[in-house]
């Protein structure tokens, strides 16, 4: 494994600066820059207070749930090839070279990277996980879609473990990835157990738009796997559910 240093100058992703522990202004999860005061922070994170469709949310499949009978979702995630995994001081992602789509509106959108969460953002009926991994698409377009895997208490996830293994200790690191790391998740499926609704980025600028895909299944992780997210990152990474103002959500 080949753990180096992430440049300050660290690529912007879905308008979330990865280096974003050291440069002045910049958020964060605690403190003065936690999640309350995001929109204080730069005129650019405005709609984090501002706006209507905020995410994450608390699903409350008795109050603000509709069977909208959707269609499935195909699923075409073969040949996934990750680039690398990156301990951003605000999150682990993992960065997609190839691989990876969903069919959705009738557009195609690419799996471009996914982000692990501890605890989960997404709630459900006032539940909360302990680990989501968010897995971020887009389009030709630039539009986006998330898809959600909510993580409950159980056996360790064998793609987290093999993941795991190249977790870089402290923010600011990144290691690259071996191509064989994702083959556990490769398959081709249609979806139709799964959560929509219309939200946003739950990290700076919280940019509105985004459709959000939560499926309904969780998976199981292991107490030792949630941990380790913990140690590398130091503090929870999940901002707070938003209101669900005159929002639906379908399944």
């Amino acid at each position: 494994m080949r753990i180096q240093r992430v440049g300050l100058a660290a690529t912007l992703l879905l308008g979330v600066a990865t280096a974003a522990w050291s440069q002045e202004g910049d958020w964060g999860y605690e403190g003065d820059v936690g999640p309350e005061n995001w929109a204080s922070l730069d005129p650019a994170y405005a709609v984090c207070d501002s706006g209507k469709n905020q995410s994450p949310v608390d699903i409350d499949v008795r109050t603000n749930v509709v069977d909208a009978k959707l269609p499935a979702i195909h699923f075409n995630y073969t040949m996934l090839t990750p680039q690398r995994i990156i301990n951003t001081g605000l999150d682990v992602e993992v960065e997609m070279r190839s691989g990876g789509e969903i069919e959705l509106d009738g557009k195609t959108f690419a799996l471009k990277r996914f982000v692990f969460h501890g605890p989960s953002e997404t709630m459900i009926n006032g539940e909360s996980f302990p680990m989501e991994i968010e897995f971020i698409h887009e389009d030709d377009q630039g539009e986006v879609a998330i898809v959600s895997m909510l993580l409950s208490p159980g056996a360790p996830h064998p793609t987290v473990d093999k993941l795991f293994m190249s977790l870089p200790p402290e923010a600011g690191l990144e290691a690259e990835l071996p191509s064989w790391v994702l083959q556990d998740l490769e398959k081709e499926w249609d979806e139709d157990k799964y959560f929509r609704y219309n939200g946003s980025l739950t990290t700076p600028p919280c940019s509105e738009g985004v459709s959000w895909i939560v499926l309904r299944t969780p998976v199981t992780v292991s107490k030792p796997q949630v941990d380790a997210l913990a140690a590398v990152l130091g503090h929870p990474n999940n901002r707070p559910v938003q209101p669900i103002n005159a929002r639906r959500v379908m399944k």
